[in-house]
């Protein structure tokens, strides 16, 4: 397979992917953003693509589809790879301003199952801060909001409880 069809069959998994997870099919989904992932490191170094780019949202949409598939730690480790790209290359990306959002949700709720409160707490707000920074108010970004709001209300009241204790 050439460069170009490599590259065209990358786009392609990383749209089946989202789709897959759209519509429920998580374990579809993680297969397609892997297939992506691994077409993604079979191209040659110097082709002009940017790599770290489309791995990171790859990575992004694999925490939320392992944590849909309850598998904290995949999740986590996902997240992780992807807020490597975003957090220093994160506002050169305005599109991409939900993926790393997600990557930093994902990250959050995986520390919550590990019982990292603190830290699961701290990746909420961080989440909460780039939603209002960035002015994202969008009826989903609303919804999203509310979530992040939700998760950061239960994490304080029960940091709350642990410091009374």
């Amino acid at each position: 397979m050439n460069t170009a069809q490599i590259l065209s069959e990358m786009q392609q998994a990383l749209r089946d992917a989202e789709a897959l997870f759209h519509s429920g099919d998580y374990t579809g989904s993680a297969e397609c953003y892997t297939h992506a992932l691994t077409l993604s490191a079979s191209l040659p170094n110097d082709t002009p693509f940017d790599r770290s780019r489309f791995e990171a949202s790859c990575q992004a949409g694999l925490s939320a589809v392992f944590g849909r598939l309850d598998k904290p730690f995949e999740s986590f480790a996902a997240a992780n790879k992807a807020l490597v790209f975003y957090e220093a290359n994160g506002e050169q990306y305005p599109a991409d301003i939900g993926r790393w959002l997600m990557a930093i949700v994902n990250q959050g709720t995986a520390l919550a199952a590990f019982h990292c409160f603190d830290d699961a707490h701290a990746a909420f707000r961080r989440a909460k801060e780039l939603f209002i920074s960035k002015g994202l108010d969008t009826p989903q970004n609303k919804t999203w909001l509310t979530m992040v709001e939700g998760n950061i209300t239960t994490l304080s009241a029960h940091l709350a409880k642990e410091g009374g204790s």
